[in-house]
């Protein structure tokens, strides 16, 4: 499990996992969060191998509609449920190019005096 801290009581947690399916099914990958701040977004990133990672979606906060990035047609929905501190990316119709590494990260709205660090936790 990886865990990102962006600054004290802020972080997101997203579980390391591979996942094996057939072309044609659903996948909902899975993040958590906490933070302290009002006003925040969450992204969602795909990466293929020896690539630049591919911006999927961004939430913000106090919006109900996320922004969906170029290329990313209807089989990629997410969800943001600040109640629980939970987002979710789901990929319907699977196909091959699906294959990928796909990360959740989070941003503040304003700048404030913290440093960011990714911290694994071990078993």
């Amino acid at each position: 499990m990886f865990i990102t801290e962006i600054c004290d009581g802020d972080s997101v947690s997203q579980k390391a996992a591979t996942t094996v399916k057939i072309e044609g099914q659903s996948e909902v990958i899975e993040c958590t969060y906490s933070t302290t701040v009002g006003y925040y977004y969450l992204f969602w990133y795909r990466h293929y191998p020896d690539q630049q990672p591919e911006f999927i979606f961004r939430s913000y906060s106090n919006r109900d509609n996320p922004v969906k990035g170029p290329g990313f047609g209807n089989r990629f929905t997410a969800v943001l449920h600040k109640s629980i501190s939970f987002t979710g990316l789901t990929i319907s119709e699977l196909v091959l190019s699906d294959s990928a590494v796909y990360y959740c990260a989070f941003s503040l709205t304003t700048v404030i005096n913290c440093t960011a660090r990714l911290v694994q936790k071990l078993p």
